[in-house]
């Protein structure tokens, strides 16, 4: 069985992927019911990753816009590890 390119899962929306980024709100439409639960750390890239390269084949990263997808998740991800670290910051004491 053939594997649907993107303009042909997306429809409309995918002639006009060329002209504007994806995000990734559309990851929903493009995985359907293969889509993991979104989770910002290495773990969650993998399990995107894992998702992509079984929707669309080892190619998966010469698609328009996955690219795209993949930096925002890394910035969301790289916010969420910061937030995190400074989360574990705690208060010097030493003064009493």
């Amino acid at each position: 069985m053939k594997k649907n390119t993107l303009n042909e899962m997306m429809g409309k929306r995918g002639q006009k992927a060329a002209a504007k980024k994806l995000s990734l709100d559309d990851l929903g439409e493009l995985l359907g019911e293969k889509m993991p639960k979104l989770e910002f750390h290495p773990v969650g890239r993998l399990r995107l990753t894992s998702a992509l390269r079984n929707r669309f084949g080892d190619g998966y990263r010469n698609l328009p816009g996955i690219d795209d997808i993949l930096k925002e998740f890394d910035q969301e991800a790289d916010f969420n590890i910061k937030l995190q670290k400074m989360k574990m910051i705690k208060a010097s004491t030493k003064g009493k």
